[in-house]
């Protein structure tokens, strides 16, 4: 799941890292802040120690889903 920041900062968050069977973190896009809509949604990914993959002022998100081959 990459999402693009409105300065062109990009983050990637894999589904490997959120699956409750595997890293089982959780990545929130928050809509809402104190109440009121923000001007842009923001990412967070639970549990980053930096916070190096939350993402400000949200432009883009790409959801995708590959299929396992075999």
């Amino acid at each position: 799941m990459p999402a693009v920041d409105a300065d062109g900062y990009r983050a990637l968050v894999s589904y490997g890292e959120i699956s409750p069977g595997s890293g089982n973190r959780g990545a929130i896009l928050a809509v809402e802040r104190y109440g009121a809509p923000p001007a842009r949604p923001r990412l967070v990914v639970t549990g980053e120690v930096t916070g190096g993959r939350d993402v400000d002022d949200v432009v883009e998100l790409d959801v995708l889903r590959v299929e396992p081959t075999g």
